[in-house]
């Protein structure tokens, strides 16, 4: 997985836009580090997560949602449209002088499947829009007690009830929908990727935590 700062690639919202951390792709043993690493560099910020990924390592998506949870950040299953540099270009300079080495677009039209599911679960709001794909179930059924008892103890810590774990383990796949999502705990609302991080939401007053002005101190970085 991948995390990278990304600002709203709209000119009419400078100096003043918001901005969001892009999530995308296969959670691994190490991504915690990553999100770490991102997090420090913020200095105390809270943008929202943009998340979309097919799952992968337990331990480490739990791992994630704790480190989301402590940093009190919200989660939108979405995705970025990145314009000019994307994360894979290295020394990419299409963005030079923009307030941000990547610009995009976030939209509600996401997938979080599995143990993405349990990054997500660390939101402490966790929007799944009506556009987003959510599969519930872990691609490994098989584990052990003890995996059980943590899986079960981390989704009461982030505040999601029972049912959710037994969807989980369903064979076959059981379909929750957005009610039954909601009632276990896990979505706490259907609003767009688009409400926290399109270029008018730095037009309130006062604006969200995530809109950040650019000036010439940027410039000069």
């Amino acid at each position: 997985m991948q995390f990278v700062v990304v600002r709203a690639n709209d000119t009419s919202c400078e100096p003043t836009c918001p901005e969001w951390i892009s999530a995308e792709g296969a959670i691994g043993a190490k991504t915690p580090a990553l999100l770490k690493a991102t997090l420090k560099t913020l200095g105390g910020r809270k943008l929202p997560i943009v998340l979309f990924s097919s799952g992968g390592d337990r331990e480490a998506a739990m791992e994630l949602g704790r480190l989301i949870r402590r940093a009190g950040l919200e989660v939108a299953v979405g995705r970025t449209w990145f314009v000019g540099c994307r994360p894979e270009e290295k020394d990419c300079k299409a963005n030079d002088g923009k307030g941000s080495d990547f610009l995009g677009r976030a939209i509600s039209r996401g997938h979080c499947a599995a143990e993405c599911v349990l990054m997500l679960a660390g939101g402490v709001e966790r929007l799944v829009p009506d556009q987003a794909i959510l599969h519930v179930r872990l691609k490994n059924q098989k584990m052990s007690k003890a995996a059980e008892r943590r899986l079960t103890a981390y989704l009461k810590e982030m505040g999601v009830g029972p049912s959710l774990v037994d969807a989980l383990k369903a064979e076959p796949e059981t379909n929750l929908d957005v009610a039954a999502l909601r009632a276990a705990g896990l979505v706490t609302s259907t609003r767009s990727v688009e409400s926290i991080t399109e270029s008018s939401i730095c037009k309130t007053f006062p604006a969200p935590d995530n809109c950040r002005v650019f000036t010439t101190q940027d410039l000069e970085d």
